[in-house]
């Protein structure tokens, strides 16, 4: 959305800060699916007839259209044996047919219990708490690291940018403001160099800047988190207020474990069910559309605060996607740009500069 199509806030609205207290919860039964064979089985029946197995030197990622988003399943085709799909992936599979695999994550159980955090800074569609029968599988960790080490990492990674990375908003429209990305995965976007730490099962940790290697030093030993290898680091860094980022799957090599630090700013992320964006593809395609009223009615918003890390694994991670929505402007004249939290009773100011720094993980195995 460009900055002349932004939408513009109700005409009564309230800025909150981002620190926020816990409200009543309510249940809407919403199920805790677990990855079973059994979607999956057509799909990958179907793709092997077009698979030149002959050709693929990795796992063949079978993906959904839903309206202009491309969003990978949790189904890979690959001729080379299922020990060999479970490390180029990072996570378990379970056989589904000749050469067809589904993945299948850790249980969800096996992670810190939900609670108290998880109820503050979760929102439904309407505004209300979102329980832990409705919760996919996103965590919140507030002040994961220190103002210090904020600046710490920033001035490392500023640093790097003139070596490394591409301005993605040059060649991506949705992303419509000035940003920088650095990833070790080759996206074949940018004739730089891309980041010498690498990617998937090639990642090389010690080749890590030390405020970035200090972060996944912490993850790794954070409590209630069964952590394999790193796979992925990557950073987005935003110097525009005006920005969104479309509903996506992260790639499937990343692994199923993913970990956004937010820093210099706070942020909203959008959570939305595979399968509600199916029934409602006019509504999450229509950019004036979800900037009003979000993705689906089945979204969760969750806020993520400045220094903190956010994670998502399970049913999030494979069955949901994520988003930002694009920022609205206020009807009022009130100077910057804002973005609702659950519900425009409940909204936010978007500062121009944020930098989300993306860490995946493997599964123990």
């Amino acid at each position: 959305m460009s900055p002349r199509a932004r939408a513009t806030l109700p005409t009564a609205f309230l800025v909150l800060a981002v620190a926020v207290t816990s409200l009543a919860w309510r249940s809407r039964a919403v199920s805790f699916a677990v990855l079973t064979p059994r979607p999956a089985q057509k799909a990958a029946q179907e793709a092997q007839e077009a698979v030149d197995f002959s050709q693929m030197t990795g796992p063949g990622i079978l993906h959904e259209m839903i309206g202009e988003y491309a969003l990978p399943k949790p189904v890979v085709l690959s001729p080379h044996g299922q020990l060999r799909v479970q490390e180029d992936l990072g996570v378990n599979v379970t056989v589904v047919g000749d050469e067809a695999y589904i993945v299948s994550p850790q249980h969800w159980s096996n992670y810190r219990p939900l609670g108290l955090v998880e109820e503050t800074y979760l929102r439904d569609m309407e505004g209300e708490t979102v329980s832990h029968e409705e919760n996919p599988g996103i965590r919140v960790e507030p002040d994961f690291v220190s103002e210090a080490e904020e600046d710490h990492i920033m001035a490392e990674l500023i640093e790097l940018a003139s070596t490394f990375g591409y301005d993605f908003a040059a060649e991506e429209e949705a992303a419509s403001s000035a940003s920088w990305r650095m990833t070790g995965r080759d996206e074949k976007k940018t004739d730089l160099p891309l980041a010498p730490w690498g990617w998937g099962k090639d990642f090389h940790e010690s080749k890590l800047p030390s405020g970035l290697r200090s972060v996944v030093e912490k993850l790794q030993s954070l409590p209630g988190y069964p952590l394999g290898p790193i796979r992925d680091v990557t950073v987005n860094i935003r110097s525009s207020d005006d920005y969104q980022m479309v509903p996506h799957v992260d790639p499937l090599l990343d692994g199923p474990n993913s970990f956004v630090l937010s820093l210099l700013s706070s942020a909203v992320v959008t959570f939305s069910p595979i399968a509600t964006l199916r029934t409602e593809i006019e509504r999450a395609n229509d950019d004036e559309q979800y900037a009003q009223h979000s993705y689906t009615d089945d979204d969760i918003d969750c806020l993520v605060p400045r220094r903190a890390i956010y994670h998502f694994a399970g049913n999030a991670r494979y069955l949901w996607t994520h988003a930002v929505r694009p920022s609205v402007s206020a009807g009022d004249g009130t100077d910057g740009t804002f973005e609702r939290w659950g519900t425009w009773d409940k909204v936010l100011r978007r500062e121009k500069n944020r930098a989300a720094i993306i860490f995946t993980f493997a599964d123990p195995m």
